[in-house]
């Protein structure tokens, strides 16, 4: 009996330890990125953007906006196709090999390398399909980006399913409900916080995806504008800004700031660094707390 008492004392102590050793090295990257951004980190350079200042780098607002707009508008393309993929190999889908076949090409899809659905978005996304996208523009890296997550999100929708209890769907089918209205009104429903969760990842990994977003939607040092103007080139003879215009994203700002050291402050990278962090742990804050509170609801 004291041997068990002693093994499990043992094991507690370890998993207390890894907690306290992977909260230190969260401090610890945080702290340091912190530490090397205070010279450069201020409201003026948050909210000015980088086409406002002289020279290169100076402020970061052009790459929030583009950010944001990335991180939420790629999970939104994204978000419906997963689920309806999910959707349909959980509760439609009746031949196993077919299952199979898709649940082995999103395992691929989503252990694809970026830098290769970069090239492929540049390849297709920005060239061959420039007439309707303006080539390096919002909407490439957009689609490029849901493309990446779309697997993430997937996932996290056929696991939450899967904790779906059948008591439920078999109740809802005695009561006369069709397979669609079971799905409509249970099944998603009960599996949201999961499906929440899949696409709080996929925010994160959208906001934090350089390669993909380079080669798709390019970079500028001016805000998005809201605005058509004309131009022949394009299919329906108008471009319409921000979605067919070049796009800047904060991993590229501190890639940059590395790349050119002796024409921007490297600073200004770890302050551009801390931005997109914050700008993660609000997205994830928020997502959360409505989770949470649809839950006590």
């Amino acid at each position: 009996m004291n041997n068990r008492i002693l093994k499990g004392k043992i094991f507690k102590g370890m998993a207390y330890a890894g907690a306290i050793i992977s909260l230190l090295a969260l401090v610890t990257i945080l702290g340091s990125i912190l530490h090397q951004a205070l010279p450069s980190l201020s409201w003026a350079f948050i909210f000015t953007a980088e086409s406002d200042v002289e020279g290169l780098g100076g402020g970061v607002a052009n790459a929030v906006i583009g950010t944001v707009l990335l991180s939420v508008l790629s999970p939104l393309l994204a978000t419906p196709l997963a689920i309806g993929t999910a959707v349909y190999l959980k509760r439609y889908a009746t031949n196993e090999k077919l299952v199979k076949s898709l649940s082995f090409m999103l395992d691929v899809l989503s252990g694809t390398p970026s830098i290769v659905l970069g090239i492929f978005g540049l390849l297709f996304i920005v060239i061959y399909m420039r007439e309707v996208t303006g080539g390096f523009s919002l909407i490439s890296g957009v689609i490029a980006l849901a493309i990446l997550i779309l697997p993430v999100i997937e996932r996290a929708t056929e696991e939450a399913i899967d904790t779906v209890p059948q008591s439920l769907e078999e109740g809802s089918y005695a009561l006369g409900a069709t397979k669609w209205h079971t799905i409509r009104d249970i099944t998603l429903p009960y599996a949201l916080s999961g499906i929440l969760t899949g696409i709080v990842l996929s925010i994160g990994r959208a906001a934090e995806e350089s390669a993909v977003v380079i080669l798709t939607a390019g970079y500028t040092q001016f805000s998005p504008e809201l605005k058509v103007a004309a131009n022949e080139k394009l299919i329906f003879g108008v471009k319409v800004y921000p979605f067919q215009d070049l796009i800047a994203a904060l991993p590229i700002t501190v890639y940059k700031s590395f790349e050119f050291p002796h024409l921007i402050d490297p600073s200004q990278g770890f302050a551009a660094a801390v931005v997109l962090i914050f700008i993660v742990m609000v997205i994830n804050f928020t997502t959360r707390l409505i989770v949470w509170r649809r839950r006590i609801g």
